[in-house]
This record gives C-alpha cells, sequence and structure tokens, in this order.
C-alpha cells in the first residue's frame, strides 16, 4: 500500500487537468493529506472542448458538479468528410471554466513522500518514456463564424481538423496530424468544404498542443515504484479523440483501488475497463497501414462502440468514409 505518516495516507497529484483535478476532489473526500501540483498558472482551453455528455453528467455527480452548468450546446449533428450523422451524445463543454472552478477549490502544494501521482498528459513526466511513443502536434485557434452550429470534420488517415460551435458565432478550429505543416494543411481544407473563412473573422487566441493516441497496453509500465499514471499518461484516449471521458473514469478508477486497498489490481482493471480503446486503436492503425481487411473485420465493433459514445452510424456509414481517407 501507500507511504503512511502519522497514520495519514500523503497524496501527491502532478498535473490538474481533466484526470487530475478529478482525481483530487475524489481523494479530497477520503483523505485530509493530498497534494497538487501544475506548471501552468491558470488552466487552457486547448483542444478538449468535446465530451461524451452521458458519462461525464454520472461522473462529475460523484465530486458534486452539474456538467449542464458547463455545457455550451449540443450539436444535432457532426458531419465528417461531407457524411452527416445525427449526433447521440457529444456535448461541447466550457473545460477552461470548469476547470477554473475546480482549481479554486484545490490546495496547490507539494507533499513530500507517499503515493505519488503523474497526470501530466503527454508529457509523462514521472514515468519512464514510452518507447515508440505516438505523440501527435496540434494547432488550435477561437473564431468567430457565421455557421450552422454542427461539429465539422475534415480526416485523413494520419490526422483529423474540427470545428466545434461553442455558442454565439464562435467556434473553436484545430486539427492534429504527424506535423505543423501537415495539421495546419488539414484546416485549409476543412475551411474551404465548410465556410470558415479566416479572412472574414479573424482568430481571437491562438495556441499549439500535443497529444498522445495509443492506447493503454502501450503506454506500460502505468506504474514505477509509488509512482501511479492517470489519464492521458496511460493511454485513456479513445480512437476517435475523446480523452475527457476515460480519463476521469482512469482516475475514478485509481481512486476505487486506493480506498479499497488494491492497487496491486490498478493495471488490470484499466486494461479490462479500457478494452473498447484497445479496439480502436487496432481499427486505426489498420487503417493507417492499409490493412484493408483488418480493418474491415473490425467495423462492426468500433460502430457499435462510438454509437454509444458519440454519433449515430452504420457499418455503411463507416465504410463509405473509409472509402474516401487519403
Amino acid at each position: 500500500m501507500a507511504i503512511i505518516e502519522g497514520g495519514a495516507m500523503k497524496i501527491q497529484i502532478y498535473g490538474a487537468g481533466m484526470a487530475g483535478s478529478f482525481l483530487y476532489m475524489l481523494l479530497k473526500q477520503e483523505f485530509g493529506n493530498v497534494g497538487m501540483k501544475d506548471t501552468r498558472k491558470n488552466p487552457d482551453c486547448r483542444c478538449a472542448w468535446g465530451i461524451a455528455y452521458r458519462q461525464a453528467k454520472e461522473l462529475y455527480k460523484r465530486i458534486g458538479i452539474k456538467i449542464d452548468d458547463y455545457i455550451l450546446i449540443k450539436p444535432k449533428y457532426a458531419i465528417t468528410n461531407g457524411l452527416k450523422l445525427k449526433n447521440k451524445n457529444i456535448a461541447i463543454f466550457d473545460r477552461k471554466k470548469l476547470l477554473e472552478d475546480l482549481w479554486d477549490e484545490i490546495e496547490f502544494k507539494e507533499l513530500d513522500g507517499g503515493l505519488k501521482i503523474d497526470a501530466t498528459g503527454f508529457k509523462r513526466a514521472f514515468l519512464p518514456k514510452i518507447e515508440n511513443d505516438r505523440i501527435y502536434p496540434t494547432i488550435q485557434s477561437i473564431e468567430e463564424h457565421d455557421v450552422d452550429e454542427n461539429i465539422y470534420v475534415h480526416a485523413r488517415k494520419t490526422g483529423y481538423a474540427w470545428a466545434f460551435p461553442l455558442g454565439d458565432k464562435r467556434w473553436h478550429i484545430g486539427a492534429g496530424d504527424l506535423s505543423d505543416e501537415r495539421a495546419r494543411e488539414l484546416i485549409e481544407v476543412l475551411r474551404q468544404k465548410y465556410g470558415f473563412d479566416l479572412k472574414e473573422s479573424g482568430s481571437v487566441c491562438s495556441c499549439k498542443s500535443k497529444i498522445r493516441l495509443l492506447p493503454p497496453s502501450a503506454c506500460r509500465p502505468f506504474i514505477v515504484n509509488d509512482t501511479y499514471g492517470v489519464g492521458e499518461v496511460i493511454g485513456c484516449v479513445s480512437g476517435a479523440g475523446e480523452g475527457n471521458v476515460p480519463s476521469l473514469r482512469s482516475a475514478e478508477i485509481l481512486y476505487e483501488c486506493i480506498v479499497e486497498d488494491k492497487l496491486n489490481e490498478y493495471e488490470s482493471r484499466i486494461l479490462k475497463e479500457f478494452d473498447w480503446i484497445e479496439e480502436e486503436h487496432e481499427f486505426v492503425n489498420a487503417v493507417q497501414s492499409g490493412k484493408k481487411l483488418k480493418a474491415l473485420l473490425k467495423l462492426p465493433r468500433v460502430v457499435a462502440i462510438e454509437s454509444k459514445r458519440s454519433v449515430e452510424q452504420s457499418v455503411g456509414d463507416l465504410f463509405r468514409l473509409l472509402r474516401g481517407l487519403k
């Protein structure tokens, strides 16, 4: 178990993003001696505006947060490479405001000794580096456009560009791919296809970031001595790119292992919980490497997963999308 000092467990979390801040609030309900450290002075918005609504609502109930207070819009459709799909469960939320409110409740301090939690996202600052890590650069901006408030995506085999409506004609425009240059190319195609003309609107703000796109099985070890990884650190990002809810759920699993005194089960519980992420990444890898038969065999399972988590789709829909990818 963790190091106990003075009858109380000491737990230090590094990284106050989605996973770290949620885990902190869970742990504070059980333990008094929880520290948090983050290198940022304020939360950033980056690319994580979309969230699987139903799952997020249930998870945030555990710490007394009403996710509806942070929902900006629930788009009716997601339009990907021209294919119009009904949105079932993706909501656009004010991630920055949510984190700001949580940070107001967090005591930022660093404790010596005890259990250490690496929640530093793609940086993976306290666990060993991953061999053959897959880190994608992202670029994004907030802009104003008069476009119907759907989710818009332009994808190719190695990445995709997105446009998320934020309400009041504000949009989050971005892309992730193998390089900044390729990400910019995707954004330009998205602008042309869906009418997001930057010359007419201008940019309110812009930034760059990175995201890890590997399944949990490829991000081991999760645990080294008294340090445990959580969230994106251990590959809790879906093959479709949504990592908010998986990160929250991974934090909940670690919390449960700590409370139940079953930290030795943490890795196995993560792998069992996120077997669907493994399948999605196998599908994405098959598409990117041109293994058409393997991708086709994975299609029904991926459609079943994402029809529950995100948008209504059929095998035929996804097959038509795949045929057009370059």
